[in-house]
């Protein structure tokens, strides 16, 4: 029994002595310690509360009425500077030279780099194509066209102004080899060449309850004096008791002669123009409501004409911030027929006392120039769908005052255009879309609808175009394009008397057109790139104007040269 007790206490030491790996210490005891409980002393018998509202918490100051007179002045903070990627380098100057099938184009430009305070910049443009068409399979016509353009600008940046300069020249002309009422090398030539100089200042401020104000000026001219413009403009906006307020004050000049260089018996004319616009902006009930009217003042000569006044009400909401905005109401808007401005739209015109050289007898009839007023109801609407997704809407429908037309009059050849007016009611729907899928896609859509309650003479009543770009990387740029435009008709001219009239009753069609282009655009290098256009692949070789045909398949290759 001692021996199986003995095994026992060293089986259990030994686990023991494993399962807790303690290390032996000695424990001393240097002093004695002996347990007490401290005696305690009652403070008070009862306990107290205080009101702490009834003391006087006042407090008296005093100040020392002294000016301390420092002489040291404070520098002014200079503005933070962020340091972010380096900006890429610029380059100052870019020739570009391209030509193909029926065109020519150049582009020369310099501008400056990048300043603080002032910038300046020059450019060249020119355009020119030739090309045959075959009228019936029997008679070849060559057409010829240029467009030539010189812009020149400055700016100037100071602390309360912006100032900016512009000269702009611009040499338009068409040309065909057809039959001549008089024996001229050019006589089926039309030519125009304009000149602009001009300037601006706008206004830096920057609080709304002080005047902003945006001005403008400039003096042109046309074809050698034959019609000159003086035009000057200023838009000037506060807040007064926290309503937004602008007014819009424009003058325009505009002076017709008759160029010494023809045979017309054209008279002069001298119209002048002012606009008064002011309008208001009020918020009620979450609505913004755009208030005003526009004065306009004409004199013709030594007449003035009564004043005429046209209101406008515009109700703006955002239905959902940054997504979804409307808006609706009756706007107006007015303009003046120019040479100049019916010369762009359409070069076949016949603007005597311009120096034509077509001029084959003396007359006076010539382009009607006069005043254009556009008053209509619309509602509008502009929807963010997604992330680079926006869709823009909006239908119109109002009359047209005074709305211009080109009619066609039989010159012994192919025939130009005068210029006449109509009172014409339109029904206008618009829409826009533009999807940015990512870097690499982009897609944009437009399309527009028009109805006329009679003959609007060369306008359609559709017209569309679809676009997708397609950037594959830094280097290469595709673009394409299609568009489409609508059938057209146009009105003849009838001769009486050695005059022309608007022949209502003799209608011309005009077919549709339609257009596919290819842009592609290659980066070699930062200054050296590579263009390449090819335009109307299904060629298309409808009338543009009556008699006037357009270019078929065309492409063209070009490179530029930037440092």
């Amino acid at each position: 029994m001692k021996i199986i007790h003995s095994c026992f206490f060293v089986f259990v030491s030994v686990t023991l002595m494993f399962s807790q790996d303690i290390n032996q210490a000695e424990v001393k005891v240097l002093e004695g310690f002996s347990p007490e409980i401290p005696e305690s002393e009652k403070i008070k018998e009862t306990t107290e509360f205080i009101d702490t509202t009834e003391i006087d918490k006042s407090q008296s100051y005093s100040f020392l009425n002294k000016t301390l007179d420092i002489p040291y002045k404070s520098r002014p903070l200079k503005s933070a500077k962020l340091s972010g990627e380096k900006i890429s380098d610029l380059a100052g100057s870019k020739i570009f030279l391209g030509g193909g099938t029926h065109s020519f184009i150049s582009n020369i430009s310099h501008n400056s780099l990048r300043k603080e305070d002032y910038s300046y910049g020059l450019t060249f443009n020119h355009f020119s194509n030739r090309f045959k068409v075959k009228y019936n399979n029997s008679n070849t016509e060559v057409f010829r066209n240029s467009l030539t353009n010189i812009n020149g600008f400055g700016k100037k940046i100071e602390e309360n102004n912006i100032f900016t300069l512009n000269l702009d020249y611009d040499r338009r002309t068409s040309n065909y080899d057809g039959l001549c009422e008089v024996a001229h090398k050019d006589c089926n030539l039309n030519r125009f060449f304009y000149s602009k100089f001009g300037g601006s200042i706008f206004s830096r401020e920057l609080s709304e309850y002080n005047l902003k104000h945006n001005t403008s000026f400039f003096v042109s001219d046309l074809n050698s004096r034959s019609e000159n413009q003086i035009h000057l403009k200023s838009n000037l906006s506060k807040k007064i008791n926290s309503f937004p307020v602008d007014l819009e004050l424009e003058f325009n000049n505009y002076i017709n002669y008759a160029n010494t260089d023809t045979l017309s018996l054209r008279e002069k004319t001298d119209v002048k123009t002012f606009h008064i616009v002011p309008n208001v902006v009020i918020e009620r009930f979450g609505y913004n409501f755009n208030v005003g009217t526009e004065i306009h003042l004409q004199q013709e000569l030594d007449s003035m004409n009564t004043p005429g006044f046209a209101p406008h009400l515009i109700v703006s909401k955002h239905l959902v911030k940054n997504i979804l905005y409307v808006e609706g109401g009756l706007r107006h808007s007015e303009y003046r027929s120019t040479i100049k401005s019916l010369s762009d739209e359409n070069p076949f015109i016949r603007a005597l006392g311009t120096n034509q050289l077509h001029e084959s007898s003396v007359s006076s009839h010539s382009l009607s120039l006069a005043n254009t007023d556009v008053d209509e109801f619309f509602v509008g609407m502009t929807n963010v769908l997604g992330k680079g997704e926006v869709f823009e809407g909006c239908i119109a429908y109002g009359k047209i005052s005074n709305m211009p037309f080109f009619y066609w009059v039989d010159l012994n050849a192919n025939g130009r255009f005068y210029s006449s007016y109509v009172d014409i009611y339109r029904l206008h729907v618009n829409a826009n879309y533009e999807w940015k899928i990512n870097d690499l896609i982009n897609i944009n859509a437009t399309a527009n609808f028009y109805n006329y309650d009679t003959i609007a003479s060369n306008k359609e009543n559709i017209n569309g175009k679809l676009g997708i770009s397609l950037n594959l990387d830094e280097k290469i740029k595709f673009n394409t394009s299609l568009s489409y435009i609508g059938k057209r008709q146009s009105l003849n001219g009838e001769n009486i008397d050695g005059d022309y009239f608007v022949d209502w009753d003799e209608v011309y069609e005009l077919n549709s057109q339609l257009h596919a282009n290819i842009f592609i655009d290659y980066h070699y290098t930062n200054s050296i790139a590579a263009y390449l256009r090819i335009n109307n692949i299904l060629n298309s070789k409808q009338e543009l104007w009556k008699g006037y045909r357009e270019i078929g398949l065309n492409a063209w290759f070009g490179l530029s040269y930037s440092f």
